[in-house]
Parts: C-alpha cells; structure tokens; sequence
C-alpha cells in the first residue's frame, strides 16, 4: 500500500469557477444534502491574500507538487478522544470552507505544506496565477448545493510514527468522478496547539489532469 497517489480533494479549477448546477432527481438530492457541510459552518481565522501569494509564489513562478507521501500500515495507534474530536471538527470545516469557495479560510485551516498541496495547481502559468490574485482579493464564492462536497463520515484516527495523524475521510465530491463515495487519508500536524491539515492521499478520486508542464520549472 505504498506509493499512493496524492492530490487536492477538490480540483483547484472545480473550486475556485464552479460551473452551472446540474439537475439530479429528488430522491437523490435528498440522500446527498442530508450530508451537506453548509458553507455556514467555515468559521476559522483565514490565511492573508499576502501569505497566499508569498507561500504558492504566484507572484513569481509558482510551485511544484509537494512529493507523494508514503504511508506503510499499520498506521499506529489510536488517538485520544480529545485528538479524535479536534480532528474531526477540523475535517468538517475545511469541507465548509470548500464549499464556501472562503480559499483563504480553508488554507487557515492547514500547515504551509497542505496549502502547496490544496493549491499548487493554480500557480502553473502566469494566468493561472494571475487569475487567482484576482479571485482571492475578490472573495468567496460558494458552490451550489448539489455541486458541494458531502462527509459521510471520519474513521480510524490514528498516530503516525512522526506524531502526525491520520484519519480516513469518506466524501461525495459531486465534481470529480467516480460517482458515490470517495475515500480519501487526510494528514494533520499539530502546530502550537492547534491540528491542521498537513497532507492527504486518496484512494478513488480521479485526478485533475493539469497537464504536461503541471509542474513548474523549479
């Protein structure tokens, strides 16, 4: 189980110009928005326009892809109670954010590695770049309902043998296939007290295809 893939639950492009809404029929938009995270509940210190720009560089080159964790299971032991609900509440409300389209308040919400991680695609190209300056000093944009993220449910928390944790994160993500339930490993760090997202792999959702030259020139 080593070498899984790694990448930005939500495809940058999909987060920051969420397109129309689609039509889905009733008993299935009453199954998703029974897990809906309200965009309500993104309420957390948002990181600058300023900090966003120096840590993606997007008023230079941009950034390269953070390198692809390796986990080896097992993963460790369980966490405390306490650990288990800040991880969760932590979880829940970078999903809020998400569909809040708050980018700034979703990167609060993790270290200096997870924002590279979340949103590294954006700095491929001067436009790209460009683009997200404007949208940052712009604000928020929620998605519509039916487009946004739904938590089914955060298991198995655990430490790593770095003092991270780990936790499995199933979602809906309406935007990417496959259709259904995703699972992703979300990676916190505790910095000064406070657990933030530090990393994730995921095990079904396909990737956004960013291109050949995805990657910028270091």
């Amino acid at each position: 189980m080593q070498g899984w893939r790694a990448l930005a639950i939500v495809p940058v492009a999909a987060m920051l110009w969420t397109g129309p809404a689609m039509a889905q029929d009733d008993a299935a938009e009453d199954e998703v928005n029974a897990r809906l995270v309200a965009p309500a509940e993104c309420v957390t210190e948002p990181r600058t326009v300023e900090d966003l720009t120096a840590i993606l560089a997007l008023d230079g080159e941009g950034v390269q892809a953070p390198p692809l964790i390796t986990i080896t299971p097992p993963l460790g032991e369980i966490v405390d109670a306490d650990t288990e609900l800040a991880i969760n509440e932590v979880t829940r409300t970078v999903l809020a954010c998400f569909n809040a389209g708050d980018i700034g308040a979703a990167a609060g919400l993790m270290t200096e590695n997870g924002v590279k991680r979340a949103y590294w695609g954006v700095t491929i190209n001067e436009e790209s770049r460009t683009g997200t300056i404007e949208r940052l000093q712009t604000g928020p944009v929620p998605r519509p309902e039916d487009r946004s993220v739904r938590l089914i449910a955060v298991t198995d928390a655990s430490t790593l043998p770095d003092g991270r944790v780990a936790a499995f994160v199933v979602i809906n993500e309406p935007i990417l296939p496959p259709a259904g339930p995703e699972t992703l490993l979300f990676v916190f760090a505790n910095q000064d007290g406070q657990w933030l997202i530090d990393d994730w792999v995921d095990f079904s959702i396909v990737p956004a295809d960013f291109g050949a030259e995805a990657t910028p020139a270091a």
